[in-house]
């Protein structure tokens, strides 16, 4: 019997170790505390792109926002570069190569929200 406690599905959120970029940094997914009969629409997770280096290219098939933190780096997508810093957000259509380089002293720290369009 799943449980109507709001209590039990709302709070703080929990991060497990999920991979680690090649030369980047680790990756860490958020443990949402939803039942599995009444999930998110959404995944989380936070990365970390350690100075002068980039985050492993990523292609895959959900939508992702980039929200970053701290730190600031040159994000390449498609056929196109920018700047991210502290406060920017980022919006990739699935399939959609991008990847960011760390060009500061300091870690760049960003938050994933990223989920398949239905029917994907």
């Amino acid at each position: 019997m799943t449980s109507t406690n709001p209590a039990m599905t709302s709070g703080p959120v929990a991060f497990e170790h999920w991979y680690d970029f090649t030369e980047g940094g680790p990756v860490h997914r958020a443990l949402l505390p939803f039942p599995s009969t009444a999930p998110a629409p959404f995944e989380v997770a936070r990365c970390s792109v350690a100075a002068n280096t980039s985050n492993d290219l990523d292609v895959h098939r959900s939508r992702e926002v980039w929200i970053i933190l701290s730190g600031t780096g040159t994000l390449t997508f498609a056929d196109q570069t920018g700047v991210l810093r502290a406060g920017d957000i980022a919006a990739f259509e699935s399939r959609m190569p991008h990847q960011i380089r760390n060009d500061g002293p300091e870690d760049l720290h960003a938050i994933s929200v990223y989920w398949l369009q239905e029917g994907d």
